[in-house]
C-alpha cells in the first residue's frame, strides 16, 4: 500500500476528529433515544427495543446532520442530499466521505445502485498501471472514504472507523479496503498515529444496512 496516500488521508481528516466525535456523542445523548427512567416517566416513547433499531439509526444521523450544519468545518462542508434517506456526506474538494452506520467489524454493502457501487471502486493506493508507471495519490481523480459510526450501547460513546474501499463486493460477502483505522477524538492523537504500509488485502464482512431502504441493520446497540 502507498503509505503517502494514507498520510494524506490522515492530514485531511485532522479537522474532523473533534467535530465528528462531538456531534455523534450529542446525537446519541438525545432524550428521544433513551429509555425513560423511573423518575422521568413523562410519556416519552420507549424506543429501546430491537424493533426500533432502524429508527434509532436514522434519528442519530438526523441529529448529527443538524449539529454539523451549525458548525464551521472549513475546509469541509456537508454534501449529498439529506432528504434522500438521511444521507450524511462531507467533502472538502479533494476527498468525499459517506458517513454510515456500522459495527466494529462490518461495512455496509453498496447494493445494486450504480452510483453507490462506483463510489466503492477507488483505485488502490500505489497501484501500478500499464507501462509500469506508478500512479500517485495526488494524481487520482477522486478520493472516496467511508466513516462508519457506532455508539456504545451502555455509555453512548461514539466509535468512528475510517475505511477506503477498493471494490464493491458484488460477487461475494466481503468488501476489500486498503485503508482501515479508528478515527481518534482529537487531531493531536491522529497526528501521533503510526501508519504502516501493507500490501496484504484487508476485507470487512458486510451486513445489510439502511442504504437502499433495507432497515434490517441494528440501531445504536448495533
Amino acid at each position: 500500500m502507498d503509505n503517502g496516500g494514507a498520510e494524506r488521508i490522515r492530514e485531511a481528516l485532522g479537522d474532523l476528529c473533534e467535530p465528528l466525535h462531538d456531534v455523534f456523542a450529542r446525537a446519541g445523548a438525545s432524550k428521544m433515544l433513551k429509555r425513560p427512567d423511573d423518575e422521568d416517566r413523562d410519556g416519552t416513547p420507549d424506543f429501546s427495543s430491537p424493533e426500533y433499531g432502524w429508527f434509532r439509526t436514522h434519528a442519530v444521523r438526523a441529529h448529527a446532520h443538524f449539529y454539523l450544519s451549525r458548525r464551521s468545518l472549513d475546509p469541509w462542508a456537508l454534501a449529498g442530499n439529506h432528504k434522500r434517506n438521511g444521507e450524511l456526506w462531507l467533502a472538502d474538494g479533494r476527498f468525499e466521505i459517506r458517513i454510515l452506520h456500522g459495527t466494529a467489524n462490518d461495512i455496509p454493502k453498496p447494493g445494486y445502485n450504480r452510483a453507490r457501487r462506483a463510489y466503492y471502486r477507488n483505485k488502490p493506493l500505489g497501484m501500478t498501471p500499464l507501462f509500469g508507471v506508478q500512479e500517485t495519490f495526488a494524481g487520482m481523480e477522486r478520493h472516496r472514504l467511508l466513516v462508519l459510526w457506532h455508539l456504545d450501547p451502555k455509555t453512548g460513546e461514539p466509535a468512528l472507523r475510517v475505511v477506503r474501499p477498493v471494490g464493491d463486493a458484488m460477487t461475494g460477502r466481503r468488501v476489500p479496503v486498503d485503508v482501515d483505522f479508528m478515527l481518534p477524538p482529537t487531531a493531536e492523537e491522529l497526528e501521533s498515529m503510526q501508519f504502516d504500509p501493507s500490501d496484504d488485502d484487508i476485507y470487512l464482512n458486510i451486513p445489510n444496512e439502511e442504504e437502499g431502504n433495507d432497515f434490517r441493520a441494528g440501531g445504536i446497540p448495533g
